[in-house]
C-alpha cells in the first residue's frame, strides 16, 4: 500500500510539474510578444516625436506658412491693435 501511495505521489508531482512548465512557457511566450509590441510602439513614438519636433521648429513653420498660405497672412503692428469695450 505504501508503494502505491509513493508511486501515485511521484506521478502526481510529474504531472503537476509538466502543467506548471507548460503554463510558464505560455506566459513567457505572451510576455515576449508583448515586449516586441512595446518595442515597435516605442520606435513609432520616437519617430513621431522626432517628426513633431521637426515640423514645429520656427523655421519649418515659417517655410510651411509661405509655401501653403502665401499671402493669406500678413504682419501687423502691435500699436494698431485697438481695445474693444463690450460695455458700450
Amino acid at each position: 500500500m505504501k508503494k502505491y501511495i509513493i508511486f501515485f505521489g511521484i506521478i502526481f508531482l510529474i504531472v503537476a510539474t509538466s502543467i506548471v512548465k507548460s503554463s510558464t512557457r505560455q506566459l513567457e511566450k505572451n510576455i515576449f510578444i508583448l515586449e516586441e509590441e512595446v518595442k515597435i510602439l516605442e520606435e513609432k513614438f520616437d519617430f513621431l516625436l522626432l517628426e513633431s519636433d521637426y515640423l514645429t521648429t520656427p523655421e519649418r513653420l515659417i517655410g510651411l506658412k509661405e509655401k501653403i498660405f502665401k499671402d493669406k497672412f500678413f504682419a501687423i503692428d502691435p500699436k494698431d491693435i485697438k481695445k474693444i469695450d463690450l460695455n458700450e
